[in-house]
């Protein structure tokens, strides 16, 4: 299973200052596969904070390796990155930053890092980030709420190479979030929540020999519980949750065309004070669960062959989980691709496993307003098909396709539960049928203008759609103009529509709702369609300062980003970037 997230369209804006995002989590990797640049349409975080994206990866050239290298990542940070700069792999002749932005009515913005010790062996940065919203809107019911929503994080980043044996890496932040959980009578709950994350990791070569090791930690938890109702009307203690994964990867290089190579990952998570919901006849009902603890191991040999224009690996993963479904499961792990020069690339992937605690803390970076006591199960791939094609560029034109089929087991998805509150903030674990396709194209006109319009559809079923988009879309067309009309301007404009959004309501009682299966009625409910007309500005006064601006919702359409949760009206941040 892919973890979740629909993109509700930030514009993305280059400020201009050469900065680098360093992930937190250690076992995240860049893939490069060969030279074939695959459009990743990878979910991104809705945007309920002010955030602003980073822009595209640049290819690399990397040595061929299965498990992700260390790879610089050289674009320019937008405002607000996600991830520190400060102790970031590529080289700058600046140590620090801050970048501010803010709109009305109110949002707000502020990151800053600096590198406290900047040298060829070692760099340790120190960064911190705000981000803040407040805002009145009415939902698609009529209902008017006051969302609140503050995020602060401060963290610590180390990276120390040892000669040419290998990299030492390490990080350290704490996150708190305060926000006010909507509600539709009465005050909303004020709600805290505290994530930490840590971890350390190796990256090392000992002749052919490529090999890596990292283990990840992080604790989440609540302030509040929720309120249990019948089960005598007061909140529950909070949910809190630990959560670790341990990474360890190796390949062997035979040759300059053939290696063997093996990769290792174990997680877990275990969370306290947690509620589960059960079917009692007609009706849905909590019951109270205590400790849940899940995980799983599992082992990917793998033999990869690359040649000049084609590459192939064949793999199997196998793994195991507990605590959850429970079972010993194998699943392929097979890609291949292809390309005549540099004008025609196609791939293929033949995929399955990759197993997703669907921990609390996952599932909070995406949407804040989950409820605070409900913990899941693990998800997982049975199989899945991904196949795709690139012609060009021609004449600064190319042409892009792609589709994807494949079954996931106990995915999670937004739902409602009848006889609960529909803003409770609960998902539904579902056997998902997933399938999804789409085109695009692509035009640079040398470097002062690039158009691309990309359309990207899927069927909605309660168990069938694109497994990427939590508001089951069933089409999506995003158009993005960006011109640099002077080397220091950059102005871009698009427009994203998200058409067919809707989640569903689950009933074990199939009164006037069509039956799905034995005991269990779904009926589709609207989210209404994103219609987002953004805007962005850029101008680079000095190498060190740059001004800009993001707005986003022009046109002040309303949907629901979940349901019951009204997404903003006219948004976006104006701002400055300063590097020193």
């Amino acid at each position: 299973m892919a973890h979740n997230i629909y993109n509700i369209a930030a514009a993305v804006i280059t400020l201009g200052i050469s900065a680098t995002a360093t992930a937190d989590d250690l076992t995240k990797e860049i893939t490069v596969e060969k030279d074939i640049v695959v459009q990743e349409r990878e979910a991104q975080k809705l945007s309920q904070l002010p955030q602003f994206n980073l822009p595209a990866i640049e290819t690399k050239k990397l040595s061929w390796t299965d498990r992700g290298v260390a790879a610089p990542l050289t674009n320019d940070i937008t405002l607000l990155p996600p991830a520190a700069y400060a102790a970031s792999i590529a080289k700058s002749p600046y140590r620090g930053y801050i970048d501010a932005g803010y709109f009305p009515t109110f949002e707000l913005g502020v990151s800053a890092g600096y590198r406290i010790i900047d040298n060829d062996a070692t760099r340790l940065g120190a960064w911190l980030q705000y981000d803040g919203s407040d805002y009145k809107r009415n939902n698609r019911e009529g209902d008017k709420l006051h969302m609140r929503d503050h995020t602060a994080t401060i963290g610590m980043n180390l990276r120390h190479s040892v000669g040419e044996a290998g990299t030492l890496d390490a990080h350290l932040a704490y996150s708190l979030s305060a926000f006010k959980s909507p509600a539709l009578t009465g005050d909303p709950t004020s709600q805290t929540a505290n994530t930490v994350q840590a971890g350390i990791g190796w990256q090392g070569t000992a002749g052919s020999f490529r090999y890596n090791a990292a283990v990840d930690y992080g604790f989440f938890n609540f302030s509040e519980g929720m309120s249990t109702g019948s089960m005598g009307g007061t909140n529950i203690k909070p949910l809190t949750e630990n959560h670790a994964t341990i990474t360890l990867g190796g390949v062997y290089g035979l040759n300059e065309n053939n290696y063997i190579g093996a990769d290792i990952n174990t997680a877990f998570a275990g969370a306290t004070n947690t509620v589960k919901i059960i079917s009692s006849g007609a009706v849905f009902s909590h019951e109270m669960r205590g400790n849940y603890n899940h995980g799983y191991v599992a082992l990917t040999p793998y033999y990869r062959h690359v040649a000049p224009s084609y590459s192939f690996k064949i793999g199997l993963q196998l793994y195991d989980t507990w605590g959850g479904d429970n079972g010993f499961r194998i699943a392929p792990d097979i890609r291949a691709d292809w390309h005549s020069g540099d004008k025609f690339a196609i791939y293929a992937r033949f995929t399955g496993g990759t197993p997703s605690l669907n921990s609390m803390s996952s599932l909070f970076a995406v949407n804040h307003y989950i409820n605070p006591s409900l913990a899941y199960g693990d998800s997982w791939r049975q199989w899945n098909v991904d196949a795709g094609f690139i012609i060009g560029p021609f004449s600064g034109a190319s042409i892009e396709a792609w589709g994807g089929t494949g079954k996931a087991k106990n995915l999670l998805m937004p739902a409602l539960f009848t006889n609960f509150n529909n803003l409770d903030g609960m998902y539904s674990a579902i056997d998902f049928t997933n399938l999804h396709y789409g085109v695009a194209l692509n035009y640079n006109y040398r470097d002062m203008a690039s158009l691309r319009i990309a359309y990207e559809g899927a069927p909605q079923e309660y168990d069938k759609g694109n497994a990427l988009w939590l508001d089951r879309a069933k089409n999506v067309l995003d158009a993005t103009l960006t011109v640099t009309p002077i080397k220091a301007l950059d102005l871009s404009l698009g427009y994203e529509l998200r058409g067919g959004r809707a989640t569903y309501e689950v009933s074990p009682s199939g009164i006037g709702q069509a039956q799905f299966a034995d005991n269990l009625y779904v009926q589709r409910v609207k989210l209404g369609d994103v219609s987002n007309l953004r805007f962005g500005a850029s101008y680079k006064i000095t190498e060190a300062f740059t001004v800009g601006a993001q707005l986003d919702n022009l046109l002040n359409e309303k949907w629901d980003t979940f349901y019951g949760i009204p997404a903003k009206g006219i948004s976006g941040l104006v701002g400055i970037g300063y590097k020193f």
